[in-house]
């Protein structure tokens, strides 16, 4: 992850509210590095990767607006 982006690690269950402005919402591996991951383009397609990771998790990365 470069270290201009600012990681956001939520608990997707219990997540209420929409991805922050300048953020992406991202699957990876827990205690990986999230640019492995793919972005989500919404919480529609929470749960379609997790069998592509042995413990999945969400997380928002962004943080870059000016």
């Amino acid at each position: 992850m470069t270290t201009d982006n600012k990681l956001i690690d939520i608990h997707i269950d219990s997540w209420d509210g929409p991805i922050p402005l300048g953020h992406d919402l991202v699957i990876h591996e827990r205690g990986g590095d999230p640019d492995d991951g793919y972005v989500l383009y919404g919480f529609d397609e929470v749960g379609l990767f997790d069998h592509e990771f042995n413990k999945p998790t969400y997380s928002f990365i962004g943080g870059n607006e000016k």
